[in-house]
């Protein structure tokens, strides 16, 4: 007779393994939507590229090490996949400074089919998150563009931190966008320590990722019963 504790060991290196597989398929997806064909990259292209592949597939590890950790019985599928989706759009973000529409609506999408099923009885706080996180960021992008000219943020990432807040609720918006803003001022400061120049308001830095991880980072949270600002 198999001891249970090898059938979770048994479960735990399958859901790390699907992890790791989904983090290299999200790479090469992510690829071709950037149309950055292998073949055609150079020698330093393609070490970056190595890198990258390396980074996403354990980012996809990471995401299923984190929601085998934190994620109930009846969420865990829900939160693999939210986790794989915000991976994909980080990615893609990098690589591109777009969101796709697709992948957004998958969020949003997945988002509504978690609170139909598990949560019915609080739709008005999640309906609430989504429509306040959209409305917030659209106001930011267009109020900027107005002011200086130009685009700031893309819509996509309003459409994104929408998605999120049909997740994690009006009052998970708030953690979300603090960890967005930190780590994305972070990334900010690393870049222009890297290439040797000052972060100014021309400073092209793709905010997607760190609408995701901050999305991703709080939903866990919520998920581990910790307080939350």
């Amino acid at each position: 007779m198999i001891d249970n504790g090898w059938i979770v060991l048994a479960g735990l290196a399958a859901g790390l393994a699907a992890g790791l597989a989904a983090g290299l398929a999200i790479d090469a997806a992510a690829r071709w939507y950037a149309r950055y064909p292998d073949d055609s990259m150079g020698r330093p292209a393609a070490a970056n590229a190595r890198w990258a592949a390396a980074l996403t597939t354990i980012a996809g590890g990471a995401v299923s090490a984190a929601a085998l950790a934190f994620a109930p019985g009846d969420l865990l599928a829900f939160t693999l996949l939210l986790g794989w989706l915000l991976l994909a759009l980080a990615v893609i973000d990098l690589k591109t400074f777009l969101l796709p529409d697709i992948l957004n609506a998958g969020v949003l999408l997945l988002a509504a089919l978690m609170v139909g099923m598990t949560r019915a009885d609080a739709w008005v706080m999640h309906v609430a998150g989504a429509a306040i996180g959209y409305g917030l960021l659209w106001a930011v992008e267009t109020a900027y563009r107005r002011l200086r000219g130009h685009d700031g943020l893309g819509r996509g990432d309003a459409k994104l931190l929408g998605a999120l807040g049909m997740w994690v609720g009006a009052p998970g918006l708030a953690p979300v966008l603090l960890i967005a803003s930190l780590s994305g001022l972070l990334a900010a400061l690393v870049l222009a320590w890297k290439d040797g120049r000052a972060v100014s308001g021309q400073s092209a830095v793709a905010f997607g990722p760190w609408i995701a991880l901050g999305g991703f980072a709080v939903w866990l949270m919520q998920l581990a019963g910790a307080p939350l600002p």
